[in-house]
């Protein structure tokens, strides 16, 4: 279905005296089951496809869309004529480089043929079991299976195919024991099917339950190391530093993540390629073949991410294409054909270079242990200054996670966090997916001193 609408775009260039264009397809099947109060809801199966065009006419370009089931000779003519009338001028064509990267673990025909049925009898199944948890007061959540086809071709002759299978799942639980009453999440996302539902609802209650005895944080003994778990850091690095690392935010901010030094043992890199990543692709939405991008190695930024059209004044700064998504922000489906071409993050990996530690609360006397954070969204990139509040925390006392606290504020800097000559990375690393943004986060815990705590008196 794909390929013969993609046909009927191409077949109508001479027509409309098109001089070059580009067509993104996409279509979707998404399954979708609700747990609200306890009860099986809004059990639904649907199906998304479209187009989108950029044309070249006269080096100006103009970008539109469609549903498939629409007229994709209206669709043509229309880009042409927008072209016509654009303001948006380019010296560049599209990607005609016809590579396409081998990457694994990113389609699980499981997963593309799971039913509906299924879906729910396994929520069934987790649902019965909470006779033996007379804790649980409530459970909410969602399970999510989405299987997605992209094809993109042009006038270059490049026409790229790819199909991915993702699976997102959350339990939200609402504990009670005694005068105590937690709540707490517990979430999967995977490329594959995940068979273990139940662990889900167990690792919900688990969370909940360890809320309790929270106490306030005292001013007397206040902690002088933080280890942020990687659910935490990785919410903090999506939104204070991710950005800085776009071409586009390059030339509204005159790149000062360049003049920032990091701690050496620190690396980072954009990487389309991961085995099973939540963003892995074997090309990007342009069709340039994915590979993986070293950002910062040695304490310096080494690189930032771009895509084909992106800023071509600036090629003073060193750029790789391949980082072009069509994605938006604060959205239930944040990588769509209706989205306008953009700068973005594939999988982005935060490793040690040398010296990981396996155990990191072992060496802390005095400590704090972030487990989850709320608000990262609203800090600012190009400071990297950050305030949000800490939903789950826990002390850290000669060397054992301790005493659980109450909710607080945190606040600090990412590029002093990154820069701190204590820092320390972790050895596990765990991806993290950001919710109702296109980031994704593959990074171990970290230690710093960095951490400034709010602590009421």
């Amino acid at each position: 279905m794909l390929e013969v609408t993609a046909d009927l775009a191409l077949n109508q260039i001479k027509k409309n005296q098109i001089d070059s264009m580009e067509a993104f397809l996409q279509r979707k099947n998404l399954k979708t089951a609700q747990i609200i109060d306890g009860q099986i809801q809004q059990i639904t199966e649907k199906e998304l496809s479209g187009i989108a065009l950029r044309t070249i006419i006269g080096q100006k370009m103009s970008f539109a869309t469609t549903s498939v089931s629409k007229s994709i000779e209206e669709l043509v003519e229309l880009s042409a004529q927008n072209a016509r009338k654009s303001y948006q001028y380019t010296s560049r064509n599209f990607v005609n480089n016809k590579k396409l990267t081998p990457v694994e673990g990113i389609v699980d025909n499981r997963l593309r043929d799971l039913s509906l049925e299924e879906i729910t009898d396994n929520l069934i199944t987790i649902l019965g079991e909470i006779k033996d948890h007379p804790s649980v007061r409530k459970v909410d959540g969602f399970v999510h299976v989405e299987t997605e086809e992209r094809l993109v071709v042009n006038t270059e002759g490049l026409w790229k195919k790819e199909i991915g299978t993702r699976m997102n799942g959350q339990i939200l639980t609402t504990s009670r024991q005694d005068d105590f009453i937690g709540v707490a999440p517990a979430r999967v996302t995977s490329r594959l099917l995940q068979r273990d539902w139940q662990d889900l609802l167990n690792r919900s209650i688990t969370t909940a339950l360890a809320q309790k005895g929270r106490q306030k944080l005292s001013s007397m003994k206040k902690p002088k190391m933080f280890i942020l778990s990687s659910a935490a850091f990785a919410n903090l690095v999506a939104f204070t530093l991710i950005p800085a690392f776009y071409l586009s935010s390059v030339y509204k901010n005159q790149a000062p993540i360049r003049k920032c030094r990091f701690h050496r043992n620190l690396e980072m890199i954009d990487d389309p390629t991961v085995p099973e990543g939540q963003n892995t692709f074997g090309f990007d939405d342009e069709g340039y073949p994915s590979r993986p991008r070293v950002l910062l190695s040695g304490g310096r930024c080494k690189r930032f991410l771009g895509m084909n059209f992106s800023c071509p004044e600036l090629s003073k700064f060193k750029t790789i294409c391949g980082n072009c998504y069509r994605v938006s922000y604060l959205s239930l489906d944040s990588r769509s054909y209706v989205n306008l071409p953009a700068i973005s993050a594939s999988n982005f990996v935060i490793k040690a270079k040398k010296n990981a530690v396996e155990n990191l609360p072992k060496n802390i006397k005095n400590g704090l242990l972030i487990k989850e954070v709320v608000g990262a969204q609203d800090s600012n990139y190009y400071s990297g200054d950050f305030v949000v509040n800490i939903v789950e925390g826990y002390l850290i006392e000669d060397g054992e996670i301790t005493t659980p606290i109450k909710p607080c504020f945190c606040s600090g800097n990412i590029y002093n966090i990154l820069n701190d000559s204590e820092l320390i990375l972790g050895m596990r690393a765990e991806e993290v997916l950001i919710p109702a943004t296109p980031l994704n986060v593959i990074t171990p815990e970290i230690a710093t001193k960095e951490i400034s705590i709010q602590i009421d008196k």
